[in-house]
């Protein structure tokens, strides 16, 4: 395949990709050919339905959602957790974060740009090696912005079943977010952390998009959350070798942690898929469970991961047939507007006190590398040492008992 002048420009991404890779063969990761959430599978997986989610169900003209909303807003006295306060009522420094965590959202939530036209067969850019194809597209993501690119079939247990996705392959696209915003949480800051990202995201995959099919193939970006989500982000992107599952229900990297926020394209491009990928993941989140700990609303479980939890309130969230960290999404959402002069949304204080959330330098990587290898009891005492030195603190507000009691 002739890249032309594209494969010389694209050297620094090239370079980007050998040290994700080198990074991983460092630390231990392994690839593996299936992923690491088959563990958990107990029995046949229904296609969920894309309206039985927190966020769907909070629309209006949602079917499902009537008790769900009805709870919701006697809790926070509002219908949405994008329903900000005035102005006047915030203190200046909160006024600031309010105003760039509104800015940050908008090309999220108001960019829905119509995708290019998709090159006849005549103009088709012929693909003749797959796996070099593969390495181009990831290329252009990382140019484009994104932090990582990884690449899967789609399973169609991942689409809902009120959606349909036709493509053969998942472009799974990565973007970070601020660190020092995300370690707010939950504040303003952390909550425009969180929006930034989406925004990257939408940018990045509206092009990347819009490339393949210019090259002559179908090309289609897919919603993953929010009120009209068409696929289930998390699993997808264990299949991409994104991460593995973990305690807050996120997909769980070895660089970023669940410091991150993922999109995929999905495509008939033909490509090269990656590989899942396995770190001892569970084992360390047995050992931490930090996120559970410092959660305001207690929604994420300690312990082990469970069977499907019949007759919980949120149960129309959740889809039977394996075992997992059930993470309790009414008590999460709720408390996104619990203090709307301090934040509209949690910003993910369970990403923020997560230690897999830092930097990647000699240190870091060391701890990184010991919480894959070593014993469980060094992995505890990386989690003690974590919460010391970051002085986390778990009186950020009352516990969730005492502020659903008022």
């Amino acid at each position: 395949m002739d890249l032309g002048m594209l494969g010389m420009v694209l050297e620094p991404c090239e370079k980007r990709l050998k040290a994700e890779e080198r990074l991983r063969k460092i630390l231990g990761v392994k690839p593996v050919d299936r992923p690491t959430y088959e563990r958990y599978i107990t029995g046949p997986i229904e296609r969920h339905h894309s309206q039985y989610n927190a966020f769907a169900a909070l629309k209006p003209d949602n079917e499902f959602g009537d008790e769900w909303r009805k709870s919701y807003k006697n809790r926070t006295g509002v219908n949405n957790f994008a329903q900000q306060l005035p102005a006047s009522e915030l203190e200046p420094g909160d006024r600031l974060g309010q105003a760039l965590s509104t800015v940050t959202g908008r090309i999220c939530t108001g960019y829905h740009p119509a995708p290019l036209e998709v090159t006849p067969p005549e103009g088709r850019y012929e693909v003749t090696d797959k796996r070099i194809m593969s390495r181009l597209i990831k290329k252009v993501g990382l140019w484009l912005g994104a932090d990582m690119v990884r690449i899967a079939h789609v399973d169609q247990r991942w689409v809902y079943r009120d959606k349909t996705v036709d493509e053969e392959y998942a472009i799974v696209v990565v973007v970070a977010h601020d660190h020092a915003m995300n370690q707010t949480a939950p504040s303003h800051l952390s909550g425009a952390a969180s929006m930034a990202a989406y925004s990257k995201l939408k940018t990045i995959c509206t092009q990347l998009n819009d490339f393949i099919r210019v090259l002559g193939y179908e090309a289609v970006m897919r919603e993953t959350l929010g009120p009209d989500p068409d696929m289930i982000m998390v699993p997808l992107a264990m299949d991409a070798g994104v991460g593995e599952f973990s305690r807050t229900g996120r997909c769980l990297s070895p660089e970023f942690g669940n410091n991150m926020r993922m999109k995929p394209v999905t495509t008939n491009l033909p490509l090269a898929i990656d590989k899942p990928i396995s770190f001892n993941a569970h084992d360390y989140c047995m050992a931490c469970e930090s996120c559970a700990t410092y959660c305001p609303a207690g929604a994420v479980p300690f312990g082990d991961v469970t069977e499907f939890p019949s007759g919980d309130p949120d149960e129309m969230f959740h889809n039977p047939g394996y075992r997992k960290w059930w993470v309790k999404a009414d008590r999460c959402l709720k408390i996104w507007m619990a203090n709307p002069k301090k934040w509209t949304t949690c910003g993910g204080r369970c990403i923020a006190v997560c230690p897999w959330n830092k930097k990647i330098n000699l240190f870091h990587n060391t701890m990184r590398f010991l919480a894959i290898h070593a014993p469980q009891f060094i992995r505890k005492a990386l989690v003690w040492g974590d919460r010391v030195t970051y002085h986390r603190n778990k009186s950020l507000m009352k516990t969730w008992k005492e502020w659903a009691a008022g």
